[in-house]
């Protein structure tokens, strides 16, 4: 009588336990498969179980396999003693050793006609079993071969099983290896396709990964070019310094780029390898760098004009003011004091961008500073057309300043607002806070500046105006700077300029 089975597994259960053997079970259907090929003219029967004895996966001549769904075997049955008797898969995972069970020595009569042979496989280096091969044939091609040929197979699963494994981890590896470095890592095959995109070659083109890979790198512009050459002329690239402007945007990022031709061991071209290293950080702190020398060469110019200037200069301008006092036609001295006054101003000046900025910090009212500063340049402003209008919001808010030397960088950013709307007009200041800074911005609509002229705002000597010096703004800037404050600035030519500095509201060594 044949044994009655029933399902061990739900679809959902068994779509789950393939779902998890899915890469075992291809390998297994690849070698399996060529063992069918091989063994042309005999009728084979495939099965495939779990570590518990569950049938996953079968295929083969469809004569056995029509024994086998006469007795109910299918997907999800589980090869059990108790409901299909002595069988090869039960004593291949009992034992853990290659079984053949033959015609009669079957338990049910109606597989007395077929020769069944197990064999248990591993997939870990363990060597634990992860489930069972079978080989299915008639009674009449039965052969201990086929225990053989099978237990031969299982090795090389086993083997590929293993190796495909190490290749996983390894390929995890470098993954973790590419993606973790603080270069950029683009490789190419021979065709220029892009193979490998790392995070920060994102960062540095402003293009994602997935939209890379698989995509011709010479459509990666400013680097794709120089690769596709590498591939093209199998000359490596180093060091070469190249500006990138990030993909849907207008930042542009300095990079230092290495390229070198990938070749097989026959020493053919097979692609390019590409790394960036981003050194537009490099370049700012070496543009500061300069900046700061030239700034100490300014103090020692300064120190010295200080010496060799001041004194006498003090002098002439106190004897002038005399000569004014006993003199009714003054014009020509007037002329004089107000030069004599620029060049001790200028002086001055030197002075100060050489010192390192001293403060006397203390908690002080913002809005009382900003309302101070107001009032005081009210009276320049409405010679000019100008209404300074302040809008500020909490008369309660301090922060911890030198109060004076942020006045001075208040009355430089309303004086410079000034002059820049000569047809006057309303200059907004508004006052807003967050937990831990105070923002102060000053609002024109004059006449604004180009990304390059703000740029180089901060430049001692840079100046748009006519008759200035270019010393204002990098002297707040330095005095901000020594707040542990930024200043920021927004402007559009023609459409005018909103200049904001940001300062710490409590301590901060």
């Amino acid at each position: 009588m044949p044994p009655k089975l029933t399902v061990g597994l739900t679809e959902e259960q068994l779509h789950s336990k393939k779902t998890s053997y899915a890469h075992v079970l291809h390998v297994v259907r690849h070698f399996m498969q060529k063992a069918i090929q091989y063994m042309n003219g005999t009728p084979t029967f495939i099965v495939v179980t779990d570590n518990d004895g569950y049938l996953l996966e079968s295929y083969g001549d469809q004569s056995i396999k029509n024994i086998v769904d006469s007795l109910g075997i299918s997907p999800g049955i589980k090869a059990e003693e108790s409901n299909m008797g002595t069988n090869s898969i039960c004593l291949a995972l009992k034992y853990n050793e290659p079984i053949a069970i033959t015609g009669e020595d079957h338990y049910h009569e109606c597989l007395s006609g077929v020769a069944c042979y197990s064999v248990p496989f591993s997939d870990s280096p363990e060597k634990t079993i992860a489930g069972t091969i079978s080989i299915m044939t008639t009674i009449n091609y039965a052969s201990e071969l086929h225990l053989g040929l099978l237990s031969s197979a299982v090795d090389s699963i086993e083997r590929e099983l293993l190796l495909q494994e190490k290749n996983q981890q390894l390929h995890l590896l470098i993954e973790a290896m590419i993606n973790s470095t603080p270069l950029g890592i683009i490789m190419v095959d021979y065709d220029g396709n892009v193979l490998e995109f790392n995070e920060q070659a994102e960062e540095i083109t402003g293009i994602c990964r997935s939209s890379a890979i698989g995509k011709e790198v010479k459509l990666l512009d400013g680097i794709g070019e120089h690769i596709q050459n590498v591939v093209r002329n199998e000359e490596e690239i180093k060091n070469m310094d190249l500006t990138i402007v990030q993909h849907g945007t207008n930042n542009k990022q300095s990079c230092l780029v290495d390229v070198l031709p990938l070749f097989n061991k026959s020493n053919q071209t097979i692609g390019a390898f590409a790394q960036l290293r981003d050194i537009t950080c490099y370049y700012a702190l070496q543009k500061q760098v300069i900046e700061s020398e030239k700034l100490s060469a300014i103090g020692k110019l300064g120190a010295g004009l200080a010496h060799e200037i001041r004194n006498p200069l003090t002098s002439i301008i106190g004897l002038t003011q005399l000569l004014k006092a006993d003199l009714e036609g003054n014009h020509y001295l007037n002329i004089i004091t107000t030069e004599l006054e620029r060049v001790k101003n200028l002086v001055n000046q030197f002075v100060s961008l050489g010192k390192p900025t001293t403060l006397n910090r203390e908690q002080y009212s913002i809005y009382k500073l900003v309302e101070e500063t107001v009032h005081l340049m009210n009276s320049n402003s409405s010679i000019h057309t100008i209404h300074i209008r302040s809008e500020n919001n909490d008369d309660s808010l301090t922060a911890f300043i030198d109060k004076s030397k942020i006045k001075q960088v208040l009355i430089n950013f309303i004086k410079n607002a000034i002059e820049a709307m000569p047809d006057g007009g309303v200059i907004y200041i508004h006052l807003t806070y967050d937990d831990n800074e105070v923002y102060v911005s000053v609002e024109d609509k004059g006449e604004g500046m180009t990304q390059e002229e703000i740029h180089q705002i901060s430049t001692p000597f840079f100046t748009t105006k006519e008759g200035g010096l270019g010393m204002g703004l990098p002297i707040c800037f330095d005095i901000v700077k020594s707040h542990h404050g930024e200043v920021h600035i927004d402007s559009k030519k023609y459409e005018g300029t909103t200049i904001c500095m940001s300062l710490p509201i409590y301590y901060n060594k």
